[in-house]
This record gives C-alpha cells, sequence and structure tokens, in this order.
C-alpha cells in the first residue's frame, strides 16, 4: 500500500441515455437518466482506493446538501478527506449525453470555476497524481519535495513539473519526437515518460531516447467510456509505485480502465 495524494474534481456528473445520436434539427428521447459522482480526482481516487492504497484528496467542493452529501460520502468510500475544501455556491451537475453508439457529448456549466490550488498540504506522500486548473507558483514549487509526480497533460498553458505526463493523443499534435518536446516544455527537466493514450488504439510511451507502441488488449465494446482516461490512470499509477516499467504499467492501466468500464456497464439502465 502506498500513500498517495490526488489533486482533482470531484463532480456530480448526470448522464443522459439518448435514443439516437446528437445532430442538428433533431428530435431526441431520453431512455433514462442517471445521477453519479465523477471528476478527474474521485474517478482516479476509487480505483487507487480498490488497489489497496491510502487516498488523500485535494479538491472542493460546494457547500450545500448535494456537497456536504458528497463529503460525507468521500469518507464512507475511504477518501482522506482532510484536504476537501468547502466552498459557497450550489452544486452543478457536467451533463453528459451518451448515445446508442457510446459517443459523448459533455455540457459542463457555465462559469463554473472552482478556487484555484493555492497551496499542496504537508502530506507524505509516495506519489502526487494532478489534474486539475489553476496551480499557484507555490503549490508547483511545494511538488519539488516529492519523488514521483504523475499529471495529465493540462489542456491549457501551464506547467505541470512532473515525472510522467499522462495524454490523450488528440491532445498532443506531431510525431513522438514532437509530443516529447511539447511536454518536455510543459514538465520540465523532471518528465521522463510521456503516455499517450488513443482509446482502443495502441499506446504510445515516450522517453527522452526512446519510444514504444504498447497495444491495447481487446475487451468487450461498452455503451459509455466516461471515466476512461481516469481510471486508467489509476491503474497506471499502481503499476508504477509496484515499480513496473511504462509498458507494463500502460497495461496495467488498460486493465483498470476495462474493469471499472465493465462494472458501470453492468449497473447502467
Amino acid at each position: 500500500m502506498a500513500r498517495i495524494m490526488v489533486v482533482g474534481n470531484a463532480n456530480v456528473d448526470r448522464i443522459w441515455w439518448l435514443d439516437r445520436p446528437v445532430a442538428p434539427g433533431s428530435r431526441l428521447s431520453c431512455q433514462a437518466i442517471e445521477e453519479r459522482y465523477g471528476g478527474g480526482g474521485y474517478n482516479t481516487g476509487i480505483v487507487l482506493l480498490d488497489l489497496g492504497h491510502e487516498v488523500t484528496l485535494v479538491t472542493s467542493l460546494y457547500d450545500d446538501d448535494k456537497g456536504r452529501t458528497y463529503l460525507n460520502d468521500l469518507r464512507q468510500r475511504g477518501f482522506n478527506t482532510d484536504f476537501v475544501n468547502l466552498v459557497p455556491g450550489t452544486t452543478p451537475s457536467v451533463e453528459i449525453l451518451v448515445d446508442p453508439h457510446g459517443e459523448r457529448t459533455i455540457i459542463a456549466p457555465a462559469g463554473r470555476r472552482r478556487p484555484g490550488i493555492e497551496v499542496l498540504p504537508e502530506v507524505d506522500a509516495s506519489l502526487v497524481y494532478l489534474n486539475t486548473r489553476g496551480m499557484s507558483e507555490a503549490a508547483l514549487k511545494r511538488l519539488d519535495d516529492f519523488d514521483q509526480v504523475v499529471s495529465q497533460y493540462p489542456l491549457f498553458a501551464e506547467r505541470r513539473p512532473a515525472n510522467v505526463l499522462i495524454a490523450s493523443r488528440s491532445d498532443v499534435k506531431g510525431a513522438a519526437r514532437t509530443a516529447w518536446q511539447a511536454a518536455a516544455e510543459v514538465a520540465g527537466p523532471r518528465l521522463e515518460t510521456l503516455v499517450l493514450t488513443s482509446g482502443t488504439q495502441p499506446i504510445e510511451i515516450v522517453s527522452r531516447r526512446d519510444q514504444m507502441i504498447v497495444d491495447v488488449p481487446t475487451t468487450a465494446p461498452v455503451r459509455d467510456t466516461t471515466g476512461a482516461g481516469d481510471y486508467f490512470a489509476g491503474g497506471y499509477i499502481d503499476a508504477m509505485v509496484r515499480g513496473f516499467d511504462a509498458d507494463a504499467a500502460a497495461l496495467a492501466g488498460c486493465k483498470a480502465a476495462a474493469q471499472r468500464l465493465a462494472a458501470a456497464e453492468h449497473a447502467g439502465p
């Protein structure tokens, strides 16, 4: 077991199961609506908890009935919530439209902006995982105190000093060497590994001198892949703290994602 600090959102997702794909001018029927917890911090943290790790979650929730219930549920689930802040406001839902082919349309609440991460808590963690926006210079500097930092590739121009960056291939342009150069500008000199995922397509693993391709194991199709990247990160981090090489860690990430999505498929409407 490792102690892992997860810095990322805890959201309330509302899934709309549609009868057909979204198209201009179409009229759609909703077969069911499902509300569930989500967000990059929550999803990755759940995988790590299930794999036996101690997870300290650093995030914020809104100080209303729904937010306070969420906080209590996090505690019940096993998260260390000492650094989950309650902030004024009303908890919004992230609307996720899912069509019969599993394609998603995500609608984030307009104007929603949680407070940025001003400081990182004094936690003796084996690894820090980042999936958040708006980190202060003080918080970024604090990362120097941790031996291992894994981060999702930021969608906006923000520094993320990290040993490992995980990104969707569609978010990082160019060939492997070009992608590495862009990642090195984001993560700085401590970058060791860039992991590029692309759904069911092979994973690219790039380092300063090498690159490799890891085939994604074939799994049964699922209706909804929401959270797949977050679950992958959880499996990758678990393998990483256990000392696995990057290619084995990528396969562990695929396994974790497949298991979580299959479980959700079984439980869905």
